[in-house]
């Protein structure tokens, strides 16, 4: 079986039932599709090795790692089929070092932001300002619908999460308002502006869509580095600025782990450490004793 052959297979008996269903398929297309003529049992370490290296230059270490993984995942699934018997060329490669972003909005980058995102329609408005106030992932709040939603009481309840665990998440009151004065055009709070052929009434909003308003936000004010994804990042390291704790800043984004919210352990030390610079000052500028303060009183007391 060629590799080709074994990927329309991959794609209706495994691709199909992914939550990111496109994204993978089109990367297994880009990428994994270039061996598509050769036999699975042709496939050696050191075509990967290069392979993976080339996409690395081209497209950066962090898409040579998710191709290289979903190459990986596309062997193994074949060995467990029993299509194939030979060993996983995506084996024992190393994969490039994964830094940790830290990007977020600062504060006095935060009025030009929101200044640009009020410019925005209301749906795309309130959307990038649910992820904002409520550190949510981006397809979260995408898939949002009215059902999830208890205004009233002011929660979001988000039936599957990346985790897996269903989370229920408090809204703040300013972003209720919002949701409250968007049309309810179908089932989804963030609809598509655009008819798809097939009904009269517009579907569920594309990523694609997404990425472009986002794109067209953030260029406004210059904040080209900030991805979307950061905005989740920065409801995290505000609240851990402010002083919240980290297993509240855990329950926001859903962490199953402290190990995956740790990163913002740093910056929740940050008001502690304020407040003891302040009082070490307050403290150490009390100590002036002079030559004229001699006899102070307490250079009487016994022992």
């Amino acid at each position: 079986m060629t590799i080709g052959e074994f990927l329309v297979l991959y794609e209706r008996n495994h691709v199909a039932f992914l939550k990111n269903q496109r994204g993978t398929s089109r990367r297994l297309q880009k990428y994994v599709g270039r061996f598509a003529a050769m036999a699975l049992g042709d496939l050696t370490r050191i075509q990967v090795m290069d392979w993976f290296h080339a996409i690395a230059r081209t497209a950066g270490p962090y898409a040579a790692n998710q191709a290289l993984q979903q190459l990986h995942a596309m062997y193994a699934r074949a060995i467990d089929w029993e299509v194939y018997d030979g060993k996983n060329p995506a084996d024992r490669i190393k994969k490039f070092s994964k830094h940790a972003r830290e990007r977020f909005i600062l504060s006095h980058e935060m009025p030009y932001l929101l200044a640009s995102i009020r410019e925005e329609l209301p749906r795309t408005e309130v959307y990038f300002l649910t992820l904002l106030l409520t550190g949510a992932r981006r397809d979260e709040a995408r898939t949002m619908k009215w059902a999830h939603l208890d205004l009233e009481g002011a929660l979001w309840h988000k039936p599957t999460t990346k985790t897996g665990v269903p989370h229920t998440v408090p809204l703040p009151a300013q972003l209720v308002t919002r949701i409250k004065a968007l049309p309810r055009v179908n089932e989804w709070v963030f609809p598509s502006s655009a008819n798809n052929k097939n009904r009269n009434q517009p579907g569920q909003w594309s990523g694609t869509s997404i990425i472009h308003h986002w794109k067209r936000i953030r260029a406004r004010v210059g904040l080209n580095d900030v991805r979307i994804h950061d905005l989740r990042r920065t409801a995290a390291s505000w609240l851990a600025i402010s002083g919240a704790n980290i297993p509240v800043i855990q329950r926001v984004l859903n962490h199953t782990s402290l190990n995956s919210t740790q990163v913002y352990a740093r910056l929740s030390i940050t008001p502690v450490r304020q407040a003891l610079d302040g009082q070490a000052e307050r403290m150490l500028g009390a100590v002036a004793v002079g030559p004229e303060n001699r006899n102070h009183p307490l250079q009487e007391w016994p022992g």
